[in-house]
């Protein structure tokens, strides 16, 4: 029930009235005090108290003896006796007393402050609590008073306060009790103009409101007679009485067309204008009174829109009609401005002026200057209210607002309403709900009038304010706007090169001038950078931006307005409302994002009419680079606003309401809760939603926290509360303070009911205190009985099916998880990453741990107190203990305790519910209860549990809460500031791209305002005169036809686009037709890319993304690329950051495994990612994964082919858990050679299956010459089921050379290098072979040649993180950091030691590369970023391939890589398969000029090529081949014993073979011993005549056997290359 409710069912009685009196003679001797006390819910009478003429007191329940009381009363008297007491003691039925009532009489006859002492608001002061004698004896005290000022009345107001009151039930009583004689109402209305005369109109109609609004005119007149302008009518006057205000409006503030002495004087602005602000005449323009012409349409109460130019006085056109109003109609002005600061400057400029009137309510004042505002808002001290338009939304506003004459709505910054304004905000849309809300709550007879200004608004924009009025409130807007345009103002651009360049020039314009001088920049990190660079040239200058400290932006501000310093270094949020005259210099560092805005903050200078002032633009195209980047960080995106809808329809899906914080929907939808504005955004999401229709948004409010008072007054509470030991000194007083509120308004209300009038935050603004404080002594009073407590929580237990053991196994994981954390913060502090933390409970013991469980528990930890926790963007984090480990320890058992016995109690309690009405509504109970049950039955033996308070019962519902045991609603668990929303619309409806049209048209705009600001730059660097009429143009023409004068063609495009001209033919200028149709899809849902070799695949993907971050509206967080290797994450991330710069270093690329490692929580590592895919997706899909690390909208999927099962069901379940998510998928099915794997192109051909999917082919090579296109596309038609039906064209005109060698001998290799010797040109030559064993014999053979070669094939048996090199090097980064970034000087140290150890080492130069490739691609080194990057990578990435003469690979190795003669070796027929087919092709694909096949197959038989020759020579074995030992040639048990000597080697060094063992080079000292296997195949490589012929150091590695204990020691392990030389015959 609403606090106006309340107010109707306790005062408004006019349904009893004419059945509660009957004319009869009285004897006003004969009178008796009444009051009665009835109960909240049953509304029957529970105690009455009366006091009679004779001083007999009756205090009794009982009506019957009552009434034998009374048996000789004429008079019967009280406080809000007719419309309360009365009901129950006469009913509905004739009554034989005249009752005499105290209520109504007040505001009558003590209109003015101070109010009568007895009084607040409708009530008696009492500080006591149900003694309804005591309240009898106050009601006669204020009585005898009323009598008393009724005399001091003049007999003509006597005569016009009876004559109009006569009638009326409320007051007939008291006329009669005190003899009044009414006169005739005829004669009333000249009596009124008469005794009133000088203090209404002349002319004004009073006849009509004698005659229709008695009563009414009675509180008007008395109103009228205060000599205090503050003193206001009390709130429940004008709800009963709501013709109140209008009737004081229109004797005190309508002018009369006849002029009288009054309204020639008060309502006149020249003479206001004088006595308010000492001015004799209004500003004007050029001759145009703008300023006096909308000061008078707001007195003529007229809507009206001002269009004032920066400077113009605009704030004193409002400000005068308030304060006049204030004066006349004692009314307020409410100003809905976007700034705090322009708050401040306004209500500061009036205070020098000595007007006080003005109050500002907002975030940057503390509690008590809150406190004070309030109170002075509401007592009627002001007549101006300055709030923003979030504060529209808090009850608290509401209240206030509802309790005072609101005159006019002025709206400050008016174009936020207009989407084609150039600060469009959403929550403006929800001012014109506002005030219809508030017009039929406060029955306004004629509607509230608003005032919109703005200083710079185009002709669309104006349109819609006017529009948005008309059609929210049918208001008609004057629009009053100058022509005038500033002439004291010189403008200037200066083109700067580079940033030095840039500063030099900015450092020559401030030497050369002494006035105060305003920088603005666009950043606002750059405010203290430049401020302080200005400070260090003897230029002293302070920075100014929206996201400084309160306490430090007033400060600026004030030393800037005193001239304590001359230069502001500002983002635009300076400025605003900022009166300095004599700013004769405005530079622009960076130029503004819009000509509204430049015109604006340009105007800030010359505000002195008499003063030359001048305006720079220091500018580079650059810089509207800067301001598109930050365009798209911070425009709300169509796919952030469906997330946000998802998130409501998820927590409201059992029911259509829920109450939660910005920061919960946050995080529900998957947004990264650090994100500094991420509550501004969610608001202005659900605006928009709102705006929809798709929900409704309720106010902002916290619960109420008890039910009751049992004290009986002030002085038993404080008694109780000095007694107590929960309260500790400084606390007693503001506990006193509290309940001695509560009481005085007589009774507390429910506490489901969160409007009451004794809300937790209404009470914390009132006593200047804060929530937490009045929360903690509310919880304490109700823990000691001094506040009643009742069943005001709610528990919703697990769905239905859940059980109370799966809670407690719920809880048992978590207990778990936190014991493992708790035990590993040190004294000192914990410093780790979020997935190490994980990694390493799991690999101790915790198997159930994951990162998002983490999460839940620090939060909690942190929230009550347990830890201190810091954390950074890349999700590292510092935990220290707040106690120490016995305390801290001690408060976790005792927490454990209380969960467990919580869990069993709360199940009971459900099931004793069999309501069928109560499911789904949660079992509601009492948290007192719950503690004194816990007490009684709970308690253990342990120590921690003997003294539990409520704090500990609070703190263990609490963390049930947050682990998802149960939810709780109401009472203490108000952590954040809720919100009340609803959801309207069907869970199944989808927030659709027309409903986002406004924003998506103010975005459009403002993209588009940055290309306009540009060309005005470069146009008044070429030509003064039109650059002043183009921006003339800008603000006067239609908004299209200016587009269409000077934007046309080409240009018209590129101002769409969220980029420069330049920027964008950089980065797209150099695609093909084919590869932009790609690049331009922003709308279809999936799109499927079938990329055939050589098309520039990777080139699309990478401008894609490039795209995506820049021209689509997707941010860096919401954007993920899943990859199949580490090296193709490497590449995308290098070619990004060529591309776009530093903002790649923030897109998540990553391979499948990494990804879900990630999801984990656990360090990637390829030894351990069998089934990690598979696992992940199934988290997915049981929601078990942070909502913000899946939270994607789109999704980019690199070598689609290669999806396995697992791949793609993790696919799907991202899909599936992302409404709205865009999948682009580029692969080739033709090219689909890891099937072994489980590989398989139907999975990318099943994303085609996804509603509103495209599928595209791309068969322009850009790699192969015509002949190897023509050879590739004669052989793929061979393969079944391809996806691509069109053939590959050969964008490259060079013809090229296919040459097939079909040879009758099995052995191939040596015709293969005399062919590759023979053939061999400038160019990059690889050789491709099917197995590692042919590679290294290929070697061998171009070895002997002389040739450089380099090897790329897989390293079998181990990893590149256990290489010698690579181990030394994490060693020692590890033994040197202890926080999660690895810091600068400790990295260079690791690598000059590790550099210098194995200089000599042949394998180094894999690790030189890994470290090089970390480099480029991580802006900042973190330890986990770089364990991940070496864990997943495998040794061939690292293979560096300048420099070589022939590069030797598997075909499967060569995947993704391109030469210009491929050499490729296919021999030993097999069956004829696709996947064979598809391996050839990939291999065939690598080559761009030249290729040469050598085969002993027939499978190339009936290939075109430009030659075949046809050999039947038969071929040996080369006479030396190579063979390269893995872990499976040597006996690893051999190597336990001797890692020293093993690691004293270095790759590349000679080692001597000797039967079946290695030795180091002339020592005796075996290093490895060949295994069986190795011993066999060496016995049948003798057989064929070969023997070893030397052998060398391959690797050196770590090792230790799978099934080895947790703690023994890894071991060094050899791996050689061996030599064999065949012996002749």
């Amino acid at each position: 029930m609403s606090f106006w409710n309340r107010i109707i069912e306790t005062i408004s009685g006019a349904a009893t009235r004419s059945a509660l009196s009957r004319d009869v003679p009285y004897d006003p001797s004969r009178y008796c005090f009444v009051d009665v006390e009835v109960g909240l819910k049953d509304k029957t009478i529970h105690d009455i108290g009366a006091l009679r003429w004779d001083s007999a007191v009756y205090h009794s329940a009982n009506h019957r003896e009552l009434m034998t009381f009374m048996k000789d009363v004429n008079f019967v008297c009280g406080h809000n006796i007719i419309n309360h007491d009365a009901k129950y003691l006469f009913g509905e039925g004739v009554c034989r007393y005249l009752l005499v009532d105290t209520l109504f009489l007040s505001p009558l006859l003590f209109p003015e402050r101070p109010y009568h002492h007895l009084l607040k608001d409708d009530k008696l002061l009492s500080e006591q609590m149900n003694n309804p004698v005591n309240d009898c004896e106050k009601a006669r005290d204020l009585l005898m008073d009323e009598m008393a000022k009724w005399k001091e009345l003049t007999p003509t107001k006597q005569s016009v306060f009876s004559t109009l009151l006569q009638d009326s039930i409320e007051f007939k009583g008291f006329l009669a009790f005190v003899g009044a004689k009414p006169d005739s109402k005829e004669l009333l209305a000249d009596l009124i103009r008469t005794e009133y005369a000088g203090r209404i109109c002349a002319h004004s109609d009073i006849e009509s409101a004698v005659r229709q609004q008695p009563c009414e005119l009675a509180y008007a007149l008395a109103l009228i007679d205060t000599t205090d302008h503050s003193s206001i009518t009390p709130p429940w006057v004008l709800h009963n009485f709501p013709n109140v205000e209008n009737i004081v409006q229109r004797l005190r503030h309508t002018k009369c067309p006849e002029g009288c002495a009054y309204c020639n004087k008060s309502l006149d602005v020249h003479h206001n204008l004088k006595q308010f602000f000492g001015f004799d005449n209004f500003r004007t323009y050029d001759g145009e009174p703008l300023q006096e012409n909308a000061a008078r349409a707001a007195v003529e109460r007229k809507s009206l829109l001002a269009i004032f130019p920066t400077g113009g006085g605009k704030s004193l056109a409002f400000q005068l009609p308030a304060l006049m109003e204030g004066r006349s109609v004692h009314g307020l002005t409410v100003v809905i401005s976007p700034l705090q600061s322009l708050m401040k400057d306004q209500v500061d400029n009036l205070v020098e002026r000595g007007i006080t009137d003005a109050v500002t309510i907002n975030g940057m004042l503390d509690p008590i200057s809150r406190s004070e505002a309030i109170q002075r808002v509401m007592s009627g001290d002001a007549s101006l209210l300055y709030i923003s338009p979030e504060m529209l939304r808090s009850k608290t506003i509401e209240k206030i607002l509802l309790a005072r004459h609101v005159v006019r709505i002025v709206i400050d910054e008016a174009h936020c309403f207009s989407s084609w304004g150039q600060d469009f905000r959403v929550d403006y849309l929800y001012i014109g709900k506002f005030i219809d809300q508030y017009q039929k709550v406060k029955k306004c007879r004629e509607a509230i009038p608003v005032s919109c200004f703005t200083a710079t608004a185009k002709q669309k924009v104006i349109q819609d304010i006017c529009d948005y009025f008309k059609q929210t409130l049918n208001l008609d807007l004057h629009i009053f706007a100058s022509k005038a345009v500033r002439t004291n103002l010189r403008y200037s651009v200066i083109h700067a090169d580079t940033d030095d360049d840039k500063y030099m020039k900015l450092r020559s314009l401030i030497a050369e001038s002494s006035c105060p001088t305003i920088v603005y920049v666009s950043r606002t990190k750059r405010t203290r950078t430049l401020a302080d660079k200005l400070t260090r040239d003897g230029f002293k200058a302070l920075p100014f931006n929206g996201r400084m400290d309160p306490e430090a932006k007033i400060a600026n501000q004030e030393a800037f307005m005193n001239d304590r310093v001359r230069i502001m270094v500002a983002t635009s949020a300076f400025g605003m409302g900022v009166d300095k005259k004599d700013v004769g210099l405005v530079i622009h560092y960076d130029i503004s994002d819009s000509l509204e805005n430049y015109v604006q903050e340009a105007g800030r200078a010359g505000r002195d009419p008499h003063l030359e002032a001048r305006c720079f633009v220091l500018y580079s195209d650059a810089d509207l680079d800067k301001h598109f980047i930050l365009l798209n960080q911070t425009k709300l995106s169509i796919s952030e606003i469906q997330q946000v809808w998802k998130a409501v329809k998820d927590m409201t899906r059992q029911r259509m309401r829920a109450c939660c914080s910005a920061l919960e929907i946050a995080r529900k939808a998957g947004w990264d809760d650090s994100v500094s504005d991420i509550e501004t955004r969610v608001r202005t999401a659900l605006a928009a939603l709102e705006q929809a229709g798709y929900l409704e948004r309720g106010n902002n409010m916290p619960h109420v926290y008890a039910t009751g008072i049992t004290v009986k007054n002030v002085d038993e509470a404080r008694k109780r509360i000095t007694e107590s030991l929960l309260f500790e000194n400084e606390e007693i007083e503001k506990a006193v303070r509290i309940i001695k509120s509560l009481i005085s308004q007589k009774y507390i209300a429910k506490a489901q009911d969160s409007e009451a009038e004794s809300r937790i935050d209404y009470l914390a603004d009132i006593l200047g205190l804060s929530k937490s404080e009045v929360v903690s002594s509310v919880e304490r009073m109700r823990q000691e009985g001094i506040l009643a407590d009742s069943k005001d929580i709610s528990a919703f237990l697990n769905d239905a099916g859940e059980s109370e053991y799966k809670s407690n196994r719920l809880l048992e994981r978590f207990i778990k998880l936190e014991r493992y954390i708790l035990g590993h913060i040190s004294a000192d502090a914990l410093r780790i990453s979020y997935k190490q933390l994980n990694d390493d409970a799991q690999r101790e013991g915790v198997e159930t741990a994951t990162e998002k469980d983490i999460r839940t528990l620090l939060y909690f930890l942190t929230v009550k107190g347990y830890t201190r926790k810091k954390e950074d963007g890349a999700y590292n984090i510092e935990l220290t203990c707040q106690a120490d480990e016995t305390a801290t320890l001690k408060r976790f058992e005792k927490r454990l305790e209380i969960c467990h016995f919580t869990i069993g109690w709360l199940y009971r309690l459900t099931s004793h519910e069999t309501d069928e009405n109560s499911k789904g509504k949660g079992i509601q109970f009492s948290v007192v209860e719950l503690l004194n049950d816990f007490k009684a039955n709970g308690a253990t033996l342990l120590d921690c549990m003997q003294n539990v308070q409520l704090e500990d019962i609070e703190e263990a519902l609490l963390y049930l809460s947050k682990i998802g045991a149960l939810k709780l609603e109401g009472g203490f668990l108000v952590l954040y500031n809720a919100m009340d929303i609803r959801r309207i619309k069907d869970n199944r409806l989808r927030y659709k791209q027309e409903d986002y049209r406004m924003l998506s048209e103010f975005y459009k705009q403002k993209i588009q305002q940055v290309h306009i600001v540009g060309e005005y730059a470069n146009l008044m660097v070429r030509d003064y005169e039109a650059a002043l009429q183009y921006v003339q143009d800008y603000f006067q023409m239609d908004y299209r036809r200016f587009i269409s004068k000077y934007f046309q063609g080409e240009r018209l495009r590129e101002i769409e686009r969220n980029v420069t001209p330049e920027k964008y033919k950089r980065i797209f200028g150099i695609l093909s037709e084919k590869q932009m149709e790609i690049i331009s899809d922003k709308e279809s849902r999936c799109i499927v890319v079938a990329a055939g070799p050589g098309s520039g695949k990777t080139r699309v993907l990478v401008h894609k993304l490039a795209s995506l971050l820049l021209l689509e509206d997707v941010k860096h967080e919401q954007l993920l690329m899943l990859t199949f290797s580490r090296a193709a994450t490497i590449e995308f991330k290098q070619r990004l950051l060529d591309l776009i710069g530093n903002a790649a270093h923030f897109v998540e690329i990553k391979t499948f495994h990494s990804y879900c490692f990630d999801l984990l929580g656990k360090i990637g590592n390829l030894d351990d990612a069998k089934d990690v895919v598979a696992r992940a997706a199934e988290m997915i899909r049981k929601g078990e994964v942070e909502p913000n690390r899946i939270a994607k909208t789109v999704l980019v999927i690199d070598e689609a082919q290669d999806m396995s099962r697992e791949e793609y069901d993790l696919v799907h379940s991202l899909i599936t858990s992302n409404e709205e998510m865009r999948v682009i998928a580029v692969g080739d099915d033709d090219q689909n050679i890891f099937e072994f794997r489980g590989a398989d192109s139907q999975y990318m051909k099943r994303l085609l299956e996804e509603p509103g999917s495209r599928f595209i082919e791309m068969t322009e090579n850009y790699r192969s010459s015509q002949h190897v296109i023509g050879f590739a596309n004669e052989f793929v038609r061979g393969i079944s089921g391809r996806m691509k039906k069109d053939p590959l064209i050969a964008m490259n005109h060079k013809e090229g050379f296919v040459s097939i060698y079909h040879h009758a001998s099995h052995v191939i290799y040596q015709p293969l290098v005399d062919d590759l010797l023979t053939h061999r040109g400038n160019g990059s030559i690889c050789v491709l072979t099917q197995t590692n064993e042919e590679a290294a014999i290929i070697v061998a053979l171009l070895h002997k040649h002389g040739m450089n070669v380099r090897l790329i094939q897989s390293m079998d048996g181990f990893r590149f993180w256990n290489m010698v090199e690579v181990r030394m090097f994490l060693k020692q980064i590890d033994s040197e950091t202890h926080t999660p970034a690895i810091l600068d000087e400790v990295w260079e140290r690791a690598k000059n030691k590790t550099f210098a150890r194995y200089a000599d080492s042949s394998s180094l130069c894999y690790l030189q590369r890994c470290i090089s490739l970390f480099e480029q691609t991580n802006k900042a080194k973190y330890l986990t970023d770089f364990k991940e990057f070496v864990f997943e990578s495998t040794v061939e990435d690292f293979c560096d391939l300048s420099g070589a003469d022939v590069v030797v690979s598997t075909i499967h190795k060569s995947k993704g890589r391109e030469f210009d003669d491929v050499y490729m070796l296919v021999s030993k027929q097999q069956h004829i398969q696709d996947e064979i087919l598809r391996r050839y092709y990939v291999g065939a694909t690598r080559a761009k000029e030249r290729l040469f096949i050598h085969t002993d197959t027939s499978l190339f038989d009936r290939v075109p090529a430009d030659e075949h020759h046809v050999s039947s020579q038969q071929f040996d074995l080369p006479d030396e081949i190579m063979v390269q030992l893995s872990h499976k040639d040597v006996n690893l048990g051999f190597f336990k014993p001797r890692k020293k000597e093993i690691l004293s080697l270095r790759p590349g060094q000679t080692l001597r073979f000797d039967n079946i063992y290695l030795y180091d080079g002339g020592k005796n000292t075996p290093v490895a011993q060949l295994s069986q296997k190795m011993q066999g195949d060496l016995r049948l490589w003798a057989e064929k005549g070969y023997s070893v012929k030397s052998a060398s150091v391959r690797f050196i590695v770590a090792w230790r056997p799978k099934d080895a204990p947790r703690d023994e020691k890894e071991h060094a392990v050899l791996l050689a290359d061996l030599t064999l030389k065949r012996s002749n015959r």
